[in-house]
């Protein structure tokens, strides 16, 4: 299995603009806490990750918090390290009574993470993170010297956002920066991509760039089909056996990779496989794509936001 790998304490590294959302959210790759505690709600805190266990510390006033539990809230946590920190009063504009008295501070911010999360506001990280590699060609193009027997192919990683470091097998997503080395026989890029870092707007659909190689469309009858079409969708389908109607899967932006059950959204670029077949197409794009411009444009944002709290980890195997 692939891990996430990280070059020791983090703030060494004094190159990181600790002041700017981006340079602090990026420090959270290896944050190990990251399920119980949103890195996103960290670094907007004015939290950067240390690297030691789980501390963080504030850039302005240079307090630390440690011992994260799943109930915490940054900001609150942070007011309660340093009432005075002027990040908190400037950035915020929080004041004690904001947040030691309002019982519905953490709903207001879980619901602003969700809607972030799932496109409802706007992010002001940016994004890529390494926008020089944002071609999946000029990714492709640094595994000349890829380890040879390496478990993982070049071109999977590639297409799953993925750069080669040049040492080991450690690569690197354009988008979020995470980093994944330790390959193992049966690995699969997408699969630990959005593992280690399932917050990756890349991995979850949104436009942040990205350069898909050329691929060749399906052709129907010696033409080539538009995938942006739904009958060119559902031509893909033609000649092959699908565990679910091909006309749900095309409504819902999806079209046969002629492999197996595999299919790909064409707006997205994200993929599916092993369908079940009480399985909805729609609902598995929300599940896993929320970002998807095509899928909010069709199903609204109520519909996504609806399936993501009831499926707030969609289980569906996915690929790109």
């Amino acid at each position: 299995m692939a891990h996430s790998s990280h070059d020791g304490n983090i703030e060494s590294d004094d190159l990181v603009p600790w002041s700017s959302m981006s340079g602090r959210l990026s420090s959270f790759q290896h944050f190990p806490l990251s399920k119980e505690v949103s890195a996103e709600r960290l670094a907007r805190a004015g939290f950067y990750f240390t690297g030691k266990a789980d501390e963080v510390r504030c850039f302005s006033c240079h307090a630390t918090v440690k011992d994260w539990n799943k109930e915490d809230t940054p900001l609150k946590r942070h007011h309660q390290a340093s009432p005075n920190c002027q990040f908190l009063s400037c950035a915020h504009g929080l004041r004690t009574s904001d947040i030691v008295h309002s019982s519905a501070y953490d709903e207001v911010a879980e619901a602003r993470e969700f809607l972030l999360r799932t496109g409802g506001v706007e992010d002001q990280t940016i994004y890529p993170t390494v926008p020089h590699m944002k071609s999946e060609e000029a990714r492709l193009n640094t595994f000349s010297d890829w380890p040879a027997g390496a478990p993982v192919q070049p071109d999977d990683l590639a297409a799953a956002g993925m750069y080669y470091s040049g040492t080991g097998d450690q690569v690197q997503c354009f988008c979020c920066g995470g980093n994944l080395a330790g390959w193992e026989q049966g690995d699969d890029a997408w699969d630990e991509h959005g593992k280690h870092y399932p917050n990756c707007f890349f991995i979850l659909g949104h436009d942040v760039g990205n350069v898909p190689l050329t691929t060749p469309r399906p052709r129907v009858n010696g033409r080539a089909a538009s995938l942006e079409t739904f009958e060119g969708r559902l031509d893909s389908f033609t000649g092959r056996q699908h565990p679910i109607d091909p006309e749900r899967l095309a409504r819902a932006g999806f079209y046969s990779t002629g492999k197996q059950d595999h299919v790909i959204c064409f707006r997205c670029g994200g993929g599916m496989k092993d369908w079940m077949p009480d399985e909805d197409p729609w609902e598995e794009h929300a599940k896993h794509y929320p970002g998807c411009s095509f899928l909010l444009a069709e199903k609204g944002g109520e519909y996504v936001n609806s399936i993501q709290l009831r499926y707030p980890n969609g289980a569906h195997s996915t690929f790109m």
